[in-house]
């Protein structure tokens, strides 16, 4: 074993006596695919472009995956990297780590050379997964790092090493690995300052199925359509653990595409799809282009960013068949609030962020959580400190209010409150407040440092209209707001800088804010 697996060992075995492990044992994802093989094996898992993927396609690909890697001198504890769109090639890459003991780091397609130098040599990768030379060279990414793993293998084109032939040859046999052990190392989007590597056991993603595939009652009738990139904890497990786990078939999308999603969603019959909010704003315009109600959908949950009530509300709208609601959870705790199960209480509760489904207790306004969904510690092990309380919940660094028990109604980032003049000033309440006026597309909400006053307000504005200064304090004085919550300044952007998954990036925009105030440049 190389040094960094036998660090992460050593680091599995301290996380399991600190007691983090709160998930029930059940067999791996691996045994479930083989036992799910022997019992049926044509029925349909993944399909993507026009590949189609049974249990018995999967299971064999995965094994003959393995193989190759075994050729390669990988042993069973080894992580496997892949930086790939949602391409059918990453379910297998999945699903050969958990049938033979390898650990898989997803990397999202958007990270470049500074990622990858944090996340690759830190969990020891020993392989990975790219695609050819395109807009990006991935391959010419790879080898500029200073310590590149060994084995770069290539996805739908050519190299040295491709994915095509490494399966040509002798399967290897299943080897499972504990329960318990490490299945996925992901790392977070990094907005609140940089990266940390999360580690996911086998048994707590079957808990975040299990419990979110309770919650939406999906079953075998049921289709997910994935634009989510695999390379994001929610566009994994949808794409690797769910068809697996609940029955469903999932359908993976490699390029967003409203229009697109419409046409897709029909043809498939889907019947779920999650997404941010960019997503469900864009797919509600190509609906009602297209003149659409996607008669097939019964489910879409929005999360990541900042879900405006009004946009749930024109869903529920435009789709009177589909339970339409935010959802709520982490890298470190995933669905940790699934949407809200029925639609008579998502039309009652368009202004939450979903129902809890695990541990909860509030700390001083941050909202504290507790489950078997929960991640059992970080790769580092510094980075643990202060995340978890005595009793084992986990901080999960926002800001809530709790209504009638059940559903939680996040209301900011606590390291993204506002100090102003001793005050503490909460920028999604702006953010919601602005986002209600017709000329306000997007917003996002800052503060900077100011000698008088300690932070000054700073609103970021995407609109379609005429939306002035003027028009801004107008609107939040008819609004209700306090007078000193008013934002100070208002600039206006073509487009708020976001991660892969929709999420706004505010240490980008603190940046620029500061810039402002100082008069220096300011741009993104």
């Amino acid at each position: 074993m190389s040094e960094a697996t036998d660090r992460l060992a050593a680091r599995m075995a301290a996380l399991g006596q600190a007691g983090r492990h709160r998930a029930e044992r059940r067999p791996t994802l691996g045994q479930i695919a083989l036992d799910l093989r022997d019992a049926d094996p044509m029925r349909e898992v993944v399909r993507q472009g026009d590949t189609r993927l049974t249990r018995a396609d999967m299971v064999d690909r995965a094994l003959r995956l393995a193989g190759g890697l075994d050729r390669l001198g990988l042993t069973p504890g080894a992580a496997i990297a892949f930086q790939l769109p949602n391409w059918w090639e990453a379910t297998i890459i999945n699903l050969a780590a958990a049938l033979t003991g390898y650990r898989v780091v997803p990397l999202l397609p958007i990270y470049r050379r500074a990622e990858l130098t944090a996340i690759l040599p830190t969990c020891g990768v020993e392989a990975i997964f790219i695609p050819p030379a395109g807009k990006v060279d991935y391959p010419g990414l790879v080898a500029s790092l200073a310590t590149p793993p060994k084995h770069v293998i290539t996805v739908r084109g050519d190299g040295p090493l491709t994915f095509d032939a490494l399966m040509d040859g002798p399967p290897a046999a299943p080897r499972l690995p504990d329960s318990r052990d490490a299945k996925l190392i992901i790392f977070t989007s990094g907005s609140t300052g940089a990266p940390k590597g999360v580690i996911h056991t086998h048994d707590s993603l079957d808990a975040v199925v299990r419990h979110a595939g309770r919650f939406w009652s999906l079953g075998d009738e049921d289709v997910l359509y994935v634009p989510s990139p695999i390379g994001h904890i929610g566009g994994s497990i949808y794409a690797f653990e769910f068809p697996w786990i609940t029955g469903c078939r999932t359908v993976l999308e490699d390029q967003w595409d409203a229009e697109r999603a419409v046409s897709r969603i029909a043809a498939e019959g889907a019947t779920f799809m999650a997404g941010a909010t960019p997503f469900l704003t864009a797919l509600l315009s190509a609906c009602r282009s297209s003149g659409t109600a996607l008669p097939s959908l019964r489910r879409f949950i929005c999360g990541g960013a900042s879900v405006p009530p009004d946009l749930v509300r024109d869903a529920l709208r435009a789709w009177p068949q589909a339970i339409v609601s935010r959802a709520y959870g982490s890298t470190e705790i995933p669905l940790a609030c699934p949407g809200i199960r029925d639609r008579a209480a998502a039309e009652d509760h368009t202004d939450t962020d979903g129902e809890l489904a695990v541990d909860h207790r509030l700390d001083d306004g941050e909202i504290l959580l507790r489950g078997p969904q929960m991640f059992p510690g970080y790769l580092d092990p510094a980075h643990d400190a202060g995340a978890f309380t005595e009793d084992g919940f986990f901080r999960m660094g926002d800001l809530a209010r709790i209504v009638e028990d059940r559903f939680v109604v996040i209301t900011g980032r606590r390291k993204d409150i506002i100090i102003r003049k001793g005050e503490n000033i909460s920028p999604l309440e702006i953010e919601n407040a602005l986002l209600t006026h017709p000329h306000v597309d997007a917003v996002a909400v800052v503060g900077t440092p100011e000698p008088e006053r300690g932070e000054m307000v700073v609103a970021f504005v995407v609109g379609n209209g005429p939306f002035g200064f003027d028009d801004m304090t107008r609107h939040l004085t008819a609004a209700g707001l306090a007078r000193q919550k008013f934002p100070e300044r208002l600039e206006h952007v073509e487009a708020l800088p976001m991660n892969a998954v929709g999420k706004v990036q505010k240490p980008d925009l603190r940046k620029r804010a500061a810039e402002l105030v100082a008069g220096t440049d300011g741009s993104l």
